[in-house]
C-alpha cells in the first residue's frame, strides 16, 4: 500500500510540474534542434543572445551590447549550457544599426575573431524568403532563467508574432506603436493560455519558425505592462545586414 501511495505522489508531482511548465510556456531546449543559437557574454556572464549568420558573423540586438565596447564581449556557441559545453569566440568588431536609439532599430551584427566550425551542434540560421505580418507558431530561444541549477541552460518559449491593431493598442510607448506600424517590429506575445518568464533576459534572442529567423527580441516592459514586448523584424533590415556583413541573403 505504501508503494502505491509513493507512486501516486510521484505521479502527482510530475503532473503539476508539467502543468506549470505548460502554463509558463517555457521549456529546456536542445542545441541539436537549435544549433544556431549563441550566448553573448561579458566576463563569461550572460548579457544577451544571438544567432549564427555565417562562420564569422553573429546577429543580435543592439541593446545586448549597450554597456561595454564590442571587443569586450565573447560569444559562446554549440551549447545547451554555455558555462560548461560551449566553444568561445572573442568579438573582433561590431555594428549597431545607425538609427538605433533605445529600443528603436534594435539590431546589431558582430564579427568574431577566428571562424566558427560547423558541427552537429553548430549551424547557421536560415533567413526568411518572405515578409509575413505575423507568425502564429514561433519559438524564441534564450539562455538564462530556468531552475536555480540551470541558469545557463538554453530555453525555448512558444509565442506569437503579430502586427494586429489590437496588439499595437496595448503598447503604452508611442515609439513602439510606430515601430510596428512601420513594419520594423512585431508584437511578441506568449501563446494564448501561457505566460513567459524569459522576457527580462531575452535581449537578442532569435525568434524562429521552421528553422527560419523572423525576428530578434528587442524590448521588454515592466511586469505591469504585460503584452507590450516587441521584437525586431528581420526582413526590414535585409539590405543593412547584407551590406554590413558578407552574408548572402539568397536562400
Amino acid at each position: 500500500m505504501r508503494s502505491v501511495t509513493v507512486l501516486l505522489v510521484v505521479l502527482l508531482i510530475a503532473f503539476l510540474l508539467g502543468l506549470g511548465q505548460a502554463q509558463n510556456g517555457v521549456a529546456e531546449a536542445s542545441i541539436y534542434q537549435y544549433q544556431f543559437v549563441v550566448a553573448v557574454t561579458y566576463g563569461r556572464q550572460l548579457h544577451g543572445n544571438g544567432v549564427i549568420l555565417s562562420k564569422r558573423w553573429i546577429l543580435s540586438s543592439a541593446s545586448t551590447f549597450y554597456t561595454y565596447p564590442f571587443t569586450e564581449y565573447t560569444v559562446a556557441v554549440g551549447a545547451e549550457d554555455y558555462q560548461d559545453q560551449a566553444t568561445w569566440y572573442e568579438v573582433e568588431h561590431g555594428y549597431k544599426h545607425p538609427k538605433y536609439i533605445g529600443s528603436d532599430y534594435n539590431i546589431a551584427v558582430v564579427l568574431i575573431r577566428g571562424s566558427i566550425e560547423y558541427t552537429s551542434r553548430v549551424q547557421p540560421i536560415h533567413l526568411p524568403t518572405s515578409n509575413p505580418d505575423g507568425v502564429e507558431a514561433a519559438t524564441m530561444l534564450s539562455f538564462g532563467r530556468g531552475s536555480e541549477e540551470h541558469q545557463s541552460h538554453l530555453r525555448e518559449a512558444k509565442l506569437v508574432l503579430t502586427t494586429d491593431q489590437s496588439c499595437i493598442d496595448q503598447q503604452a510607448d508611442f515609439q513602439a506603436k510606430q515601430y510596428i506600424w512601420d513594419g520594423v517590429g512585431y508584437c511578441a506575445l506568449p501563446e494564448p493560455g501561457t505566460t513567459n518568464d524569459l522576457w527580462h533576459i531575452a535581449t537578442g534572442a532569435p525568434i524562429v519558425a521552421d528553422r527560419v529567423l523572423y525576428a530578434v527580441f528587442a524590448k521588454h516592459e515592466a511586469s505591469d505592462h504585460k503584452g507590450q514586448e516587441v521584437a525586431t523584424r528581420i526582413w526590414h533590415f535585409k539590405d543593412w545586414i547584407t551590406t554590413t556583413t558578407d552574408v548572402a541573403w539568397d536562400y
